[in-house]
């Protein structure tokens, strides 16, 4: 399993799909500095409430590089991972890997690499946003790697159930663009019929400084077993 995640996570990040998402989202955080610094520079121009929102918030440091990985985060997520399982399958390498390792350690090996990707990648931008301001915001980190970790999850889930990379790269780019849509969409609605889906989306549990984010890595960890189950019932 360990030797399975090691060589998912090293693939990743040698690629160069990988590589632009990580300085796009370095990008994000040292732009989301810059516009926090310019805003704090202009406090004389604001309400005395606001400017102490500005001063005191550890995460209005890292509030733009959170909201690109929300909106953006599904779409790279799903470009990265979709194939993480039929890839292996058409091109009959799973063969000689499930003759050595169990289905179950395959699964949880490929799905824990694409999670410590995400992980040296969020750490990394994070890391400057700490350089650049002396601030390091925990909460945002995890609220952020949790919600990334549902995306992962699913799009594993996509792996197993479209036979063809192909074809799964297509819905993962319609998935990644269509998530975020239609979760904000559902939350905000006023229909109850509509909004009951809310505590489907990963996004509902990001609105507020509680822990309650934990809630996506429970149903980031339902996905994977069902990509377990799934897996083991799956024709190699």
């Amino acid at each position: 399993m360990w030797s399975i995640a090691k060589h998912e996570s090293i693939q990743l990040l040698k690629s160069i799909k990988s590589i632009l998402v990580l300085f796009f989202l370095l990008g994000s955080a040292y732009a989301g500095v810059k516009i926090t610094e310019l805003l704090k520079n202009s406090l004389h121009m604001l309400s005395e409430s606001e400017a102490l929102i500005l001063e005191n918030d550890v995460m209005i440091y890292s509030a733009g590089l959170s909201f690109i990985i929300l909106i953006f985060g599904p779409l790279f997520a799903f470009i990265l991972s979709h194939d993480v399982m039929n890839r292996e399958i058409e091109q009959r390498t799973m063969r000689f890997i499930v003759t050595k390792v169990s289905r179950t350690n395959i699964v949880l090996g490929k799905v824990l690499g694409h999670l410590f990707f995400w992980l040296t990648i969020l750490t990394a931008a994070y890391l400057l946003i700490f350089i650049l301001s002396g601030y390091f915001s925990f909460h945002a980190f995890f609220q952020s790697f949790s919600a990334l970790s549902v995306f992962v999850a699913l799009a594993l889930l996509l792996s197993l159930l479209i036979n063809k990379p192909i074809l799964s790269s297509f819905l993962s780019i319609l998935l990644g663009i269509a998530i975020p849509i239609i979760s904000l969409l559902v939350i905000f609605s006023e229909k109850w019929y509509i909004s009951i889906f809310k505590y489907m989306s990963p996004y509902y549990y990001l609105q507020d400084d509680l822990m309650i984010f934990l809630v996506n890595f429970a149903f980031s960890a339902i996905y994977v077993l069902v990509a377990i189950y799934l897996f083991r019932k799956r024709d190699v």
